[in-house]
């Protein structure tokens, strides 16, 4: 198994390097993404579900970046970290996110002039907000790693994503990207497969959607 750290390093870094080199427009919307994923949704395959309720505000200059955590039961179940060490896999995941801030915080203290917004929520049988989505503060980033729930219950992955994109869409950023860590397979809610291709197709694509498959196949 390839380390979560490294996994979401991976993943972060480019974010912030393509938010310093292009700043806060774009001349096309992005493509989503996906870290060990299938490609875009088709237009075929979309329109599955019925249209979900985004914020509409006037936009701004600006990236917002919503992760979402998966802390259900089978995140309390132990694997090998990088050193080979059997760890619990929320400690894993918390450690990952800590890299994230830390990394984030890194890059902002040198580019302060330019709009970056963060939320955090985790999910298990139902998604919950640790971070509200605001102005990325550094401090409040890692209190919100230290609130993170307890695993326990099921895995709502596509309930996640929902209220990830209302959360991104409520900023008005122009650049917005959903970051999903999870190790298993949707037992609540949704299927992530059905709502990927509504939300990409009632958004045009507008929204970059990572995941990062943790432990999983």
């Amino acid at each position: 198994m390839r380390s979560l750290n490294r996994l979401a390093l991976l993943l972060i870094v480019p974010l912030l390097t393509g938010l310093a080199v292009v700043g806060c427009s774009r001349a096309q919307p992005p493509r989503p993404k996906a870290t060990g994923s299938s490609s875009a949704p088709s237009a075929a395959t979309a329109n599955l579900l019925p249209t979900i309720d985004l914020p509409s505000p006037s936009q701004r200059l600006g990236t917002a970046v919503v992760i979402l955590i998966d802390t259900s039961g089978s995140m309390l179940q132990t694997v090998r970290d990088h050193s080979r060490q059997q760890r619990p896999k929320h400690e894993i995941a918390r450690s990952a996110l800590q890299k994230i801030i830390k990394t984030t915080t890194d890059w902002k203290s040198k580019h302060p002039e330019t709009p970056l917004f963060l939320g955090i929520s985790s999910f298990s049988s139902a998604p919950r907000e640790v971070l509200p989505i605001g102005p990325f503060d550094s401090a409040k980033a890692s209190q919100a790693v230290l609130n993170l729930p307890q695993p326990a219950g099921g895995t709502a992955i596509g309930l996640a994503m929902s209220v990830g994109f209302q959360s991104l869409y409520s900023t008005g950023c122009v650049r917005k990207h959903l970051v999903c860590i999870t190790d298993g397979d949707n037992t609540v809610g949704t299927p992530p497969n059905l709502m990927a291709r509504q939300l990409y197709s009632q958004t045009h694509g507008d929204v970059e959607m990572h995941f990062v498959a943790f432990d999983t196949s």
